[in-house]
């Protein structure tokens, strides 16, 4: 052992993480490992997680015993979720927000001299035989001031969860297509005659597309409680909010909506690279979303007298 006045001067040790889990539980476990092979060590929570820390020096015998314990004691251990900064999918919830208010502005004031409403609404009988665009154009068209204030909030903030499992893009073309099917799906069930217009069909959909994700990752990632059950307290949320909805409630959609959200989000999960998609990807992916609203709408428009 070196003098005291020597140790004054020596650097402190250095602690590296050796085993990561999102709560405190597992890395509990795993430092019972350790103390019992005499191993210091020390449980630290992160912001990504829960961290079980030794000396550096130490760091390859821990990593060894752990490794001898988790062979002899096989029970699945997930890792925790990536750790995803808290921006990611607020840009496009944000721009959902804004063009659902602009196309509300466009509608309410008749723009162009176009019935927006006549031109752009779900019509059943019209749907069954073929005019698909009228599933995506319903989807920009509402009814009143309140039914746009609540597919904003609601939208945006189902809109943002995906955006967190998906990134922004992949996360809005998911919406916007299982949304125009459930759409369909509903123009299929309905009668005829059948018409109705609004978000809310997508919105169910972002919310099927979330919980879709949510059980795919608690199949691979160790996930807090919040992330586990955010699509339950959503579909609760929504449920509240639908049940004292008025005649122009289209219960029947947001059921369709939701079921097609979440095969879509279950089909997303077996496509790893857009699980993974970077910048450029997002980017073409988003422009993808834009470019099939505006489709729909140009031949809506084309069919006008």
């Amino acid at each position: 052992m070196p003098p005291l006045d020597q140790m004054h001067g020596m650097p402190e040790p250095r602690w590296v993480s050796v085993f990561r889990a999102a709560t405190r539980a597992p890395c509990q476990e795993q430092a019972l490992v350790l103390g019992a092979m005499g191993i210091e060590h020390l449980v630290s929570e992160q912001p990504d997680g829960c961290h079980l820390l030794v000396e550096e020096s130490l760091a390859a015998t821990a990593a060894e015993q752990l490794r001898l314990y988790r062979r002899e004691n096989p029970r699945e251990l997930r890792p925790a979720w990536p750790l995803m900064p808290h921006a990611r999918g607020a840009a496009g919830a944000l721009f959902y927000a804004v063009m659902i208010a602009v196309a509300f502005v466009v509608q309410a004031h008749y723009l162009f001299a176009i019935d927006w409403t006549g031109t752009g609404q779900l019509v059943a009988g019209e749907v069954q035989r073929g005019a698909w665009w009228r599933a995506v154009t319903a989807l920009t068209l509402h009814a009143d001031a309140a039914h746009v204030v609540g597919n904003m909030l609601f939208g945006g903030f189902f809109g943002y969860l995906a955006g967190q499992y998906l990134g922004s893009g992949v996360a809005w073309l998911a919406i916007i297509v299982t949304g125009a099917a459930g759409n369909v799906l509903n123009a299929f069930i309905q009668a005829p005659d059948h018409r109705s217009i609004g978000a809310s069909t997508a919105v169910f959909a972002a919310l099927g597309v979330v919980a879709a994700c949510v059980w795919a990752a608690t199949r691979r990632y160790t996930l807090a409680w919040a992330r586990r059950w955010s699509p339950v307290v959503g579909a609760v949320a929504l449920l509240a909010y639908t049940g004292t909805g008025d005649a122009q409630t289209d219960i029947v959609a947001h059921l369709t909506g939701f079921v097609a959200g979440c095969g879509g989000g279950l089909l997303l999960q077996r496509c790893p690279a857009l699980l993974r998609a970077g910048l450029r990807t997002q980017a073409a992916a988003a422009l993808l979303a834009v470019v099939l609203v505006v489709i729909a709408w140009l031949r809506a428009i084309a069919l006008l007298p």
